[in-house]
């Protein structure tokens, strides 16, 4: 569908001719250029004002000016260098002479300042200022004290005291240098030799550089001017040559003129260049001299070519007409309902026959309604804001529209920019969604249903899990209630009436009845046995009353476990892998040793704790170790074995291994015994694995099983994770 319904021109405008093309503006004198700011910093100012002062004069000058400077700085350069070459070889050569000389008076002063003699020091004094350049010299106890001084030129600059952070050798100032001896008697420090000599010897030889120096810079400035004065012609006078050349050719605007190349150097190859660009403007003269001559006959051809387009664009007019003629049936009969509406006032301008039949609006009603008067539940601001957009194509999303009866549809909006007598308009495809919304909330309750009835199923599933984990624990308490049952039955405490029945048929004549020889002699031996039997019940009865509380107590928590699962965390702890295994022992023990099942525990002390959910790891084991006494139902007595095995399975964590001697499982069986529901045991749920397996997921652990085949037992690893430091630091 095209984007608008277009007019046709006007015969008027087909017949105005083109308007020319403006002249290109000229462009305005380039501005003169910023002056551009100093550089920062003493050399870099320098150089910016040398090459502004060259800027302006001739090439010969310039290369008399920058030779000279480049001579006179390379013979700064060097004999900067050579000054600072023979400076320092005077400097060491006077610091290890001043070295030696303190060496040899420390060693001569030694035995006089031992004997603390500062006149015997005084000759060896004198001697030291009678080296050349020596100003001061003086001999120092050791703690620091002025102890001799020379009588020869005595000085003043050594202080009275050496300070105590003084170290030994030779010591830089700016007035000269400082040598400081130690006077070592018998590996003791008993003294110190200090020698100064003044840094006025080294200027006559400054003083007679800098004169050489400058004597040789000037002499070396005039024979680089002499010497250039008279080459320099060879590279100033072919660029000067050239410059004028350019002059000439730019005053006379001859461009047949060519420059005469001299040397085959840099500005032989400039006048190649100038010659080249001379020639590349003449051929353009030529070539826009024809281009005049073409312009013209192409004008004329252009003029014949504009009438004949001026045909074919009345033809394609005509054409045009006739498309919008079609693309109008497409419209009026599309069976989707469509309009066109003004774009200020979202009042309908036209509708297809589609909305007429489907809005029950006839044109005439519907060309004085607008999109918001259909608009249903909707405020009139926010539909004009959703449709009032200056996109060209939009989404106009779901509406609810009043059809004429007063019933409401749900409609699908999408609107596209168009062109429509000479106006901006919207046209709108309203696509009728009633039935698909009406079919998706139906699908949506169906689906609340099937998700209320997963969460009844899950929660069956969660009460047959506590249930099927609770029938474990009852077995053990049963158990212990028939334990207690049978020794209440089978008490000794009925001999304690046969005692009393007999006592008191005796009751007359107790005297005698004890006396020796007689009955009674028998009665307190009798009591003691019976009290030690008496004793022996109640400590069985309270071992099997304990474990009996211990079941109750797994019982609630598994309850309560169970209730809190969606809402609480499990608790991780760190346990021994041997408590848990003999918790959980405790708990089925009964049953095991009813049915004569032999336990084996393997378990070395040195393994690390595990970090774990002690009630959900004692579910688990409870599991196995009930399946396995089942399993053992129909094996013979004696060949009923269970081993619990623990060792560290390579990955981080501690495999518990339970393998009975058992009915086995089939092989076609091993990846179904897991699954909700699957049972082997005609008196079985199919809970009790599949609630351990998940169980052990939930505590970061695993639970697998193996069997070699029926009546060849089977094998459970549980898998748990070893105590780490994070795993401590969570559960603290």
């Amino acid at each position: 569908m095209p984007d608008h319904f277009p007019e046709p021109p006007s015969d008027e405008e087909w017949a105005t001719p083109p308007t020319p093309p403006a002249p290109a503006p000229v462009a305005p004198p380039p501005k003169p250029a910023a002056p551009t700011p100093e550089p920062e910093g003493f050399f870099s100012r320098l150089e910016h004002k040398a090459k502004r002062a060259l800027g302006p004069k001739p090439v010969r000058s310039k290369l008399i000016s920058v030779t000279i400077l480049a001579c006179i700085a390379a013979l700064f350069v060097a004999g900067l260098a050579l000054l600072i070459f023979d400076f320092c070889s005077g400097f060491f050569a006077t610091r290890d002479s001043l070295k030696s000389l303190a060496h040899v008076a420390a060693e001569s002063s030694r035995e006089a300042l031992a004997q603390g003699s500062s006149a015997e020091l005084i000759p060896a004094l004198n001697g030291v200022m009678e080296y050349p350049h020596v100003t001061a010299a003086a001999i120092y106890k050791a703690d620091g004290r002025a102890f001799a001084h020379p009588t020869k030129m005595p000085d003043a600059s050594l202080p009275a005291m050496l300070p105590a952070e003084v170290s030994p050798g030779m010591h830089i100032g700016l007035t000269g240098m400082r040598h400081y001896e130690p006077i070592m008697q018998n590996r003791l420090k008993v003294g110190t030799l200090v020698i100064e000599i003044g840094s006025s010897q080294f200027w006559p030889v400054f003083r007679l550089y800098a004169l050489v120096a400058l004597g040789v810079l000037i002499l070396a400035a005039a024979a680089a001017k002499h010497l250039f004065g008279r080459f320099q012609g060879v590279i100033s006078g072919p660029v000067a040559e050239l410059a004028r050349f350019a002059e000439t050719v730019v005053k006379d605007g001859d461009f047949s003129l060519r420059a005469e190349k001299r040397n085959e150097d840099e500005v032989g190859a400039i006048a190649d260049s100038f010659n080249s660009v001379l020639g590349e403007i003449e051929e353009r003269d030529a070539a826009l001299a024809q281009a005049k001559a073409d312009l013209d006959s192409n004008v004329k051809a252009r003029t014949t070519q504009l009438e004949k387009e001026v045909l074919e664009r009345r033809q394609a007019e005509d054409a045009m007409k006739d498309s919008e003629h079609r693309y109008r049936n497409l419209f009026e009969n599309n069976p989707m309902p469509m309009w066109v509406m003004d774009l200020e006032t979202l009042d309908f301008i036209a509708v297809n026959n589609a909305a007429v039949r489907h809005y029950g609006y006839s044109h005439s009603e519907f060309r004085q309604l607008s999109l918001p008067a259909i608009t249903k539940d909707a405020d009139p601001l926010d539909v004009e804001r959703a449709f009032r957009t200056s996109q060209k194509s939009f989404d106009g999303g779901e509406w609810k529209h009043k059809r004429r009866g007063g019933e409401v549809i749900e409609v699908h909006l999408t609107a596209h920019a168009i062109v429509f007598a000479g106006k901006v308009a919207k046209i709108v495809l309203a696509n009728d969604v009633t039935e698909r919304n009406r079919a998706q909330r139906l699908i949506a309750e169906m689906h609340q249903k099937l998700v209320d009835a997963s969460r009844a199923a899950g929660m069956a599933e969660v009460a047959t899990g506590v249930l099927h984990n609770v029938g474990n624990v009852l077995n053990s308490v049963n158990v212990s209630a028939n334990v207690l049952a049978d020794s209440v039955r089978k008490s000794k405490a009925a001999s304690i009436r046969k005692v009393a029945d007999l006592l008191d048929a005796n009751k007359a004549d107790l005297p005698a009845f004890f006396a020796a020889g007689g009955k009674g002699q028998m009665v307190p031996g009798y009591l003691a046995t019976l009290a030690q039997q008496l004793e022996t019940e109640q400590e069985a009865r309270l071992a099997e009353i304990e474990q009996l509380t211990m079941n109750v107590a797994h019982i609630k928590d598994i309850v309560a476990m169970q209730q809190d699962h969606a809402k609480v965390q499990s608790v991780m702890e760190d346990f021994a892998p041997r408590v848990l295994i003999d918790e959980a022992l405790r708990m089925t023990g009964a049953d095991l040793q009813s049915a004569s099942v032999k336990v084996e525990v393997v378990c070395p002390a040195t393994l690390p704790h595990v970090t774990t959910d002690r009630h959900k790891v004692l579910q688990i084991l409870v599991n196995l170790i009930t399946n396995a006494h089942q399993a053992m139902a129909g094996t013979r007595p004696g060949h009923r074995t269970l081993t619990i095995t623990v060792t560290p399975d390579g990955t981080g964590g501690a495999a518990i291994a339970i393998r009975d001697t058992g009915c086995g499982i089939a092989e076609e069986n091993l990846t179904r015994v897991f699954n909700h529901g699957f049972t082997t045991k005609p008196t079985g749920h199919g809970f009790g694995l599949h609630g351990a397996a998940n169980a052990a997921t939930e505590i970061g652990g695993s639970l697998t099983g193996t069997s070699d085949g029926q009546d060849k037992g089977a094998l459970f690893t549980l898998t748990l994770p070893f105590t780490t430091a994070d795993a401590i630091q969570k559960a603290a």
